[in-house]
């Protein structure tokens, strides 16, 4: 009974964490501990049924072993192009969002947050939707637990992103050299720009004080569609091409 009223009190300070503060490192850590907490008390409670219905471990361990299974030969690459086609979207999801320093959710986010938030979630989705473990293993959380800024973002920290072209500005760039899902960093390496298709970039921007949308007209005023940019990728959006 204690391990319930523990878990109940972490999902409650997760839940407060989350909507009241940015993804700090100290939030970053609540939720990690909330989630083990968690896995900690189903296997407390899985092992009392254990002891009163012993004939139930044999069914569990075969349930364990056929996800270790799953988990070890789980060799399947991405489906990349739903994968960008959820990035996308949940990129949209943002659109109208305030911008925040230090930002990872819908009450606030920066221009690295929107960047990296939006990837994890379509890992995800797309995890599941394939039961894929490739997206679901320690490559996900690996990706959820390490914070990176705009600068990071553009030196490929943590082999993350990879550099595919240069242009002395957005306004007006040929689009079709451009893939959904693909970054634009000005050389400074303090912003995050995301190509979402037809010309179309989000970002959020503290200018605006928002996630905003804009297309990249040859005639555009916007600052950062006027600067040099290094256009990158994402590491699991080249998998197709290996």
């Amino acid at each position: 009974m204690l391990c319930v009223w523990v878990l109940v009190g972490l999902l409650v300070a997760s839940g407060l964490a989350v909507r009241l503060s940015v993804m700090t490192a100290p939030v970053r850590l609540l939720l990690a501990a909330t989630f083990i907490f968690t896995v900690f008390t189903g296997v407390v409670f899985l092992l009392r049924i254990f002891r009163t219905y012993p004939a139930t471990l044999y069914t569990a361990l075969f349930f364990v072993a056929l996800f270790i299974t799953w988990a070890i030969l789980g060799t399947k690459p991405p489906d990349v192009d739903m994968l960008q086609d959820i990035y996308v979207r949940r990129l949209g999801a943002f659109e109208g969002v305030q911008y925040a320093k230090g930002g990872e959710t819908h009450g606030g986010i920066d221009c690295s947050g929107l960047a990296r938030v939006p990837m994890w979630q379509a890992m995800l989705n797309e995890g599941v939707r394939e039961m894929n473990p490739r997206l679901l293993g320690t490559m996900f959380w690996r990706f959820w637990w390490r914070d990176m800024g705009a600068l990071d973002i553009l030196n490929g920290k943590h082999g993350y992103t990879s550099i595919v072209g240069h242009a002395e500005k957005l306004a007006g760039y040929n689009p079709y050299e451009l893939q959904k899902g693909d970054l634009a960093i000005p050389d400074q390496g303090e912003h995050v720009l995301i190509y979402i298709g037809d010309g179309k970039w989000i970002e959020a921007n503290p200018d605006d004080g928002k996630v905003v949308v804009n297309e990249a007209t040859a005639g555009s005023k916007r600052h950062y569609f006027n600067t040099p940019v290094t256009i990158l990728r994402w590491w699991i959006l080249e998998e197709e091409e290996e």
